[in-house]
């Protein structure tokens, strides 16, 4: 018998076809199905990769092995009269010919009804970007007073001298960022581009900017070789080079030379007559210098090991020099990052780190009155001390000396979050942006004012930024979720917020657990570790283990802001009204003691609070409470708070004081705008609108709102 009549009796051919059909139909329905439920795309190719390797194996068994009414035996054990091989292979045809109807069918529902809803959905994404994208280009133009430090390569002998050079190149760059009339990009965006050997009209047109400035530095002992070099990025000409054979102890001046070169060369265009460039300040010990620059590329790190690092290495620097200005400013700001505070890095109580580093950022003062960093550090601590007139002030100092100085633009930006100011958080952010434009944590803030402000296109053209240039970045992927739970669509927030869990980032649980709440998921809610529990274990009813791990959470952390919030909201949910009060009248006094302590135009506890005045018929108090809660709202709508959380605090307010049309009109305009909250009718600051036909009619909308997107996951409805 020949091979191919063997391989038809023994079923090994159809085999092969029903393998190969089967395949198909599961790989392409496995793609349709498994990013609803936010698989990654390798849980796929392995699929694939699993079905190409059982290929050979199911042949091999169809060949070896046949179905007989004993069950299955080897083929060789088999005699044609026992043999059913002929059944099977009318069984086979018509598994094949029903898996062929299948796929033909399900090719059909993919190609007309779920292909152009697809093709819709990417259209619709894609033109949103691209609107974005294209409205974000035409305000991004290139200043012609613009340049770029790119980081000095390290040419040494023993490639040990890369702080030297990365240093170098900084005061280079904060030399020229005190030119008023000069935009020089910051350092995190100018040093984004080290080690990658691209394109310099590339690099500049993503920086924005006319000018580069490259070069490279040789350090052998006591001898230095100096290369710099200006470029035009538009035609990519030199306008400008130079190489400096010098001492080690000349280095300052060779600072001031090439900013003074680079100024000369640029004057005619950028600079005009008669401004001259700054001159750096030397430091009385070359070591300490050194021990400077280490330290302060550690600082720029952000991480505990970083500082605790640059804390020892400006000890050493400052026993060799007790007047350096610089590492007195450097050692206050990496003493103050250790704090184990909400922003801190290391362990240090937040009052000792204060008092540890004031001394010091106060002697970089009196002895470099003019040392914009020191007056930057100098705003951290009265930030932290909640004197915040004094902080806005040192800030104002700081990039009045220096206006291109990117710490002090990030750090003025918070103060301004910090009290509600948000068309002038807004303008510092984009100032910050147009300086460096690829540092993560403004591009972050800054997606996040935009939404804010009610700028969601805006704010998505941030993000496609932040995604195409920072790919594998979790905050990349973090952005892009806000920008879909912001817009009501938890859905497909669900697979960014995904990816941001599996890279394990640590606000990713956070972040998480807020879809789900949308959604209504508590039970996942509960799953999560690392986030407050106390909203979910209300919405299944179990209040007291809700109030439990409230108070847990405030006992741990009594100075975090959010941990008291949360305590107050949660007593308040649980009905445990006399509670809320004694907690409020007991730890804050009085409105100003609240102000004080979660800040003066957060609405904060306030809700809890009036909630509870209006259940135990407080009236007078109520009245003082929503008084001055009257006051925050105004100031916030002032400032251009239109996003859908602002408005259902609004509309808590208008319900606690009586202004059902007013309330219903801002819960309205919250659900339009994507808000979504499944305990919305259970809300006890909203009791009073309980019995309104329009206020159940925009629950009932609410709710369809939250089920078409669970249907979109394969959920069921909410109960």
């Amino acid at each position: 018998m020949s091979l191919l009549a063997e391989l038809k009796r023994r079923n090994v051919i159809r085999m092969a076809g029903l393998y190969f059909v089967g395949a198909w139909l599961l790989v392409q329905v496995a793609g349709t199905v498994l990013p609803w439920f936010a698989v990654s795309a390798s849980v796929l190719r392995g699929l694939v990769l699993v079905l190409v390797i059982g290929f050979v194996p199911a042949l091999v068994f169809a060949w070896v092995f046949e179905l007989t009414p004993e069950g299955i035996r080897r083929d060789a054990e088999v005699t044609p009269e026992q043999s059913i091989a002929p059944q099977t292979a009318q069984r086979m045809n018509r598994l094949i010919v029903a898996l062929l109807l299948l796929a033909v069918t399900y090719f059909g529902f993919d190609k007309f009804v779920l292909a152009p809803k697809r093709e819709a959905a990417l259209v619709a994404t894609t033109a949103q970007v691209v609107k974005a994208e294209t409205l974000a280009s035409a305000e991004a133009t290139v200043d012609d007073k613009s340049i770029a430090v790119l980081p000095f390569v390290d040419m040494s002998q023993e490639k040990d001298q890369e702080y030297f050079s990365d240093g170098l190149s900084e005061e280079i760059l904060n030399l020229l960022a005190q030119i008023r009339d000069l935009k020089v990009i910051g350092r995190t965006s100018s040093f984004a581009f080290k080690g990658r050997n691209e394109d310099l009209r590339k690099i500049g047109n993503t920086l924005g900017v006319a000018y580069l400035l490259e070069g490279s530095v040789r350090k052998s002992g006591n001898d230095l070789r100096i290369t710099a070099q200006l470029i035009e990025v538009e035609g990519g000409s030199h306008l400008w080079s130079q190489t400096y054979d010098r001492k080690l102890e000349n280095v300052f001046a060779i600072q001031s030379e090439i900013a003074a070169a680079i100024a000369e060369a640029l004057k005619i265009n950028l600079i005009g007559a008669g401004q001259a460039a700054p001159v750096a300040q030397a430091a009385a010990s070359l070591p300490a210098y050194e021990l400077f620059l280490q330290a302060r590329r550690l600082i720029q790190g952000r991480t505990r090991s970083g500082l605790e690092a640059a804390r020892g290495l400006l000890e050493e620097a400052l026993k060799l020099d007790p007047n350096y200005a610089a590492a007195l400013a450097a050692q206050a700001q990496t003493l103050y990052m250790l704090n184990n505070a909400g922003g801190g890095y290391g362990d240090l109580p937040l009052e000792q780190a204060i008092a540890m580093a004031q001394p010091l950022v106060e002697r970089a003062l009196a002895l470099d009155p003019k040392l914009a960093e020191a007056h930057a550090v100098q705003s951290l601590l009265f930030s932290s001390q909640r004197d915040f007139p004094r902080a806005e002030a040192a800030l104002s100092r700081a990039l009045a000396l220096n206006p291109n100085l990117a710490d002090a633009l990030h750090w003025q930006a918070g103060l301004l979050f910090g009290g509600g100011r948000l068309r002038e958080e807004l303008a510092v952010r984009r100032r910050l942006d147009a300086i460096d434009p690829l540092n993560v944590a403004n591009l972050l803030i800054l997606n996040r004012a935009l939404r804010n402000s009610g700028k969601p296109t805006e704010a998505r053209a941030v993000t496609a930024r932040l995604l195409r240039a920072f790919p594998d970045n979790p905050q990349s992927f973090g952005a892009q979720a806000d920008d879909l739970v912001d817009a009501g669509q938890l859905a497909e927030a669900q697979v960014p917020a995904a990816r941001v869990l599996a890279l394990k980032s640590n606000w990713a649980p956070g972040l998480n657990a807020d879809i789900y709440y949308a959604l209504g998921d508590f039970e996942k809610m509960l799953s999560l570790q690392g986030v407050p529990k106390s909203r979910a274990l209300i919405a299944l009813g179990r209040n007291e283990e809700a109030v439990a791990a409230a108070r847990e959470r405030f006992a741990s952390a009594p100075e975090d802001r959010g941990a008291a919030e949360d305590l107050l909201s949660t007593l308040s949910w649980a009905g445990r009204f006399d509670e809320v009060l004694a907690l409020s009248r007991e730890r804050w006094g009085d409105l100003k003691g609240l102000d004080t302590y979660f800040g003066a135009v957060e609405s904060g506890p306030l809700p809890s609070i009036a909630t509870a005045q209006r259940a135990k018929g407080q009236q007078q108090a109520l009245a003082a409470t929503l008084a001055h809660w009257r006051k925050h709202i105004d100031f916030l709508r002032e400032q251009g708070y239109p996003a859908d959380a602002f408005l259902m605090t609004e509309a808590r307010y208008r319900a606690l004081a009586g202004e059902r049309a007013a309330a219903l009109k801002a819960l309205t305009r919250a659900i339009d705008l994507g808000g979504r909250d499944p305990l919305l009718g259970r809300d006890p600051a909203l009791a009073d609108l309980r019995d309104d036909p329009d206020f159940k009619a925009q629950l009932v909308r609410m709710k369809k709102l939250i089920n078409a997107e669970r249907a979109k996951l394969k959920m069921a409805p909410l109960p």
